[in-house]
């Protein structure tokens, strides 16, 4: 996740795309929650960094936790004829950790597209 750190406003929005539909509902919520708008204005520079880094990193345990489920299921005996069909599509060429991630998001989006739960 490389998310650089703008020095300038100009740098600032070449580097973050503006949605206006998203921006007019946050100006919007804003509206109805003006205590919310004073409490994040009042709290320290360094207490947002935190708030907006653990927020990240829940993300990103949440991302690693779902693919860990991904691997257990696609490591069941029943799962092998599926395992195997998706590998048949992977290059060989490309380096075996580049493999197995795409074996993962091969194996999501069939879970997605197909239904299944994942207990």
């Amino acid at each position: 996740m490389a998310i650089t750190s703008p020095k300038k406003k100009e740098e600032l929005t070449k580097q973050f795309k503006i949605n206006p539909e998203i921006n007019a509902k946050l100006d919007s919520f804003m509206k109805e929650e003006p205590g919310l708008v004073e409490y994040v204005k009042d709290l320290p520079r360094e207490q947002l960094e935190r708030k907006f880094l653990l927020r990240k990193m829940q993300e990103r345990d949440q991302k690693e936790g779902y693919s860990a489920k991904v691997k257990a299921w696609l490591a069941k005996p029943e799962q092998a004829d599926l395992v195997k069909s998706i590998k048949a599509t992977i290059s060989p060429n490309m380096n075996p950790e580049r493999q197995e991630q795409a074996l993962i998001t091969a194996a999501k989006n069939h879970i997605r597209n197909g239904g299944i739960k994942l207990g």
